[in-house]
């Protein structure tokens, strides 16, 4: 293992993490450019039926809508059997015929005119439910129904379907995601550049105090003791100083005088009720906060690397029994010096 391909690892490692983001940022982007999140959270203001008009023929489907007056229909939305919405129309020269969708009028209040009407809506297609309404209302009216249905615009002006609240939680949402996205992409194309600041370097001292600085000579000089490791199996490395494990997602580097307790433990696959494969995990505990765990070992390789603690590092306590947890817990409680500055 040389300097360079412990980088390149990284490097890998890091472009690999950098594949996932790009699928939230496309899809957030993609959102923003289909969604007309400034009309819908700051719709267009008009103050008439002709701006309204001219608005929804400009391609606009959020209004602020400050209208002088609005006239009962006399007829209502219904769900089941309560009052959804309420239709008022305003007339434009006789010539073109609005229809507004209101939310319900208070108990008692006077339906027949609203004065003064200050609404977001937004606008939706006419449907058969309307199309409905209109006919029995143009025999209120006096009209026919071809009359109506000539000046009327094929759309409704819904208060009901503009949801402010919505569509600000929605814009939030997908900015987040959006900032979520870009800020994974760059974090992970920092450590394509510069792989030593990679926190996939595991070595808690540094992390701990903060000493970036000295990240690069570091490693350096682990990968000069890895050149004539004491052990190598698989991917991990027992130096003179250090143990060292080449993970999928990271690179851990571990004083091994800091090393307390080292044991294995077994996992048994099965499917079925049929036992199909036993793996082995190396866990080593250095600090209340600094515990790390190889897995899917073999016994014999997780016994390799225990034997040689055995052996040569008398300090480590070995294998888990209810004794060694327990020693192992008051020396780490006791051992003091890592962490200080």
């Amino acid at each position: 293992m040389t300097l360079s391909k412990m980088y390149t690892h990284i490097r890998k490692v890091s472009l690999r993490h950098m594949i996932w983001p790009i699928f939230p940022i496309i899809v957030a982007a993609g959102i923003l450019i289909l969604l007309p999140f400034q009309d819908m959270i700051n719709p267009i203001r008009v103050s008439s039926t002709e701006e309204v008009i001219k608005a929804v023929e400009e391609g606009h489907t959020y209004l602020e809508v400050s209208i002088p007056r609005l006239i009962y229909s006399g007829y209502n939305h219904m769900k089941d059997s309560d009052v959804y919405g309420e239709y008022y129309y305003d007339l434009v020269d006789d010539s073109s015929c609005v229809f507004f969708l209101i939310e319900p009028s208070e108990e008692g209040e006077n339906k027949s005119i609203l004065s003064n009407v200050s609404i977001r809506v937004k606008v939706i297609a006419t449907n058969g439910i309307f199309d409905n309404m209109l006919e029995m209302f143009s025999s209120v009216i006096d009209w026919t129904p071809e009359g109506v249905a000539s000046v009327t615009k094929p759309y409704i002006l819904s208060q009901l379907d503009y949801s402010y609240t919505t569509y600000l939680v929605i814009f939030l949402a997908v900015c987040g995601l959006l900032t979520y996205g870009i800020v994974l992409f760059v974090y992970n194309l920092i450590f394509v550049i510069a792989p030593w600041m990679s926190p996939r370097i595991i070595y808690p001292k540094l992390q701990y105090e903060r000493k970036l600085f000295n990240i690069n000579g570091f490693v350096e000089k682990v990968v000069k003791e890895m050149e004539q490791p004491r052990i190598c199996e698989g991917n991990m490395y027992i130096t003179d100083h250090f143990f060292v494990n080449i993970g999928k997602n990271e690179i851990c580097i571990i004083p091994t005088d800091k090393i307390k307790f080292a044991y294995e433990h077994s996992t048994l696959k099965s499917f079925l009720g049929m036992h199909l494969d036993v793996t082995y995990t190396l866990h080593l505990k250095c600090t209340k906060l600094v515990r790390y765990h190889v897995t899917k070992l073999s016994l014999e390789q997780a016994n390799l690397i225990l034997e040689y603690f055995k052996e040569n590092e008398p300090d480590i306590l070995i294998g888990y029994t209810n004794e060694n947890k327990e020693l192992a817990k008051t020396i780490i409680n006791r051992s003091t010096g890592w962490f200080k500055r």
